[in-house]
């Protein structure tokens, strides 16, 4: 990760992310640990990412992580680019993605394209409530179980970048990231 590039940035300051190497199906993530609260319960992750070429990777992830109480609240999710085509959410009971009913198209190359989330915390589970795309709204409506028996008070926000078989290199920059909640 480069921070503080000027071109391309929407505020002056975006984030590079780039992924490469030897190994197939590698990822790379990046996290921001915030002020952790754990009487806020809705969540919006609301960011601008811009892609060289969406033909790589095999996966873009964008998370919300919130825990409190011995519990880790996932807000997992991943556009498909390759598999599903789909956005894929986080089950943390499974330890594993599931595909919901929205679909996520490759972003388009050396454009910035505007992603916003919106979560909750409800009943003892992560709802993932829907997920906008340049301005075109999809209801995601789904509700999954938290990761149990984790020590640690926290929220934080995560970008990975996951590689497919061929591991070619690429970038993607992110501006005008915000996570509100309350």
């Amino acid at each position: 990760m480069t921070q503080n590039w000027t071109t391309p940035s929407l505020s002056g300051e975006s984030a590079q992310f780039t992924l490469g190497g030897p190994t197939q199906y590698s990822d790379a993530l990046w996290w921001e640990q915030l002020t952790p609260d754990a009487t806020h319960s809705h969540f919006r992750y609301d960011l601008w990412v811009y892609v060289s070429d969406p033909s790589l990777p095999e996966a873009l992830e964008f998370d919300v992580n919130q825990s409190l109480n011995n519990t880790r609240y996932i807000f997992g999710t991943e556009c498909s680019f390759k598999n599903s085509k789909r956005w894929d959410v986080w089950d943390g009971s499974t330890g594993r993605w599931i595909p919901s009913s929205a679909i996520c198209d490759p972003f388009p190359a050396n454009t910035w394209s505007h992603i916003v989330w919106n979560f909750e915390r409800v009943n003892g589970q992560v709802h993932y409530i829907d997920v906008t795309v340049n301005d075109n709204t999809q209801t995601v409506n789904m509700y999954l179980s938290p990761l149990a028996n984790v020590n640690a008070s926290e929220i934080n926000v995560a970008i990975q970048l996951d590689g497919d078989y061929q591991q070619d290199p690429f970038s993607m920059w992110v501006d005008k990231a915000t996570l509100t909640h309350w």
